[in-house]
């Protein structure tokens, strides 16, 4: 089993990834949706900072200085999906990682994502993929083992 890879290199992949997700017009702002993307940028910034202790886009209106409409007008124009969405598919993501490349519990996963407990996490996560963690996890290692494995004589 690899190693994880180190934090810095985390990131930096998930920049790359959520640049090739954003929309063309998001990624070259207009003159008129400049203001637009500096909120999405300050919005990003802060789920990226804070999105294992804060999961209400409430809780980010304090440290980005905007209201709620604003990051979502601005999440919306600048990533294709409101405010809530953007903040519950980076949780997921990580969710996904966690599960994915750790034999952690799913009760310690809700922990590091700052659920009060596995139920709560659970049902975030069922709501977001269709499949309990446990069912996701072994599909996910299914797929992996699957793919590895050389196709023909």
């Amino acid at each position: 089993m690899p190693r994880l890879a180190s934090p810095a290199l985390l990131s930096h992949l998930l920049a790359a990834l959520v640049l090739r997700v954003l929309p063309a017009e998001a990624a070259t702002p207009t003159a008129g949706g400049g203001r637009c993307h500096d909120v999405f940028l300050r919005y990003q910034a802060a789920v990226e900072e804070h999105f294992t202790e804060w999961h209400q886009v409430a809780d980010y209106t304090r440290v980005t200085g905007y209201d709620r409409r604003t990051l979502t007008r601005a999440t919306r124009a600048a990533a294709g999906v409101g405010a809530k969405e953007f903040l519950d598919q980076r949780t997921l993501l990580e969710a996904k990682r966690l599960l994915a490349h750790t034999d952690l519990p799913v009760g310690r996963c809700a922990q590091r994502l700052g659920f009060r407990d596995a139920a709560i996490f659970t049902t975030f996560f069922q709501r977001g993929t269709g499949q309990s963690p446990s069912t996701w996890r072994t599909a996910d290692a299914r797929a992996l083992v699957s793919r590895d494995l050389p196709s023909g004589p």
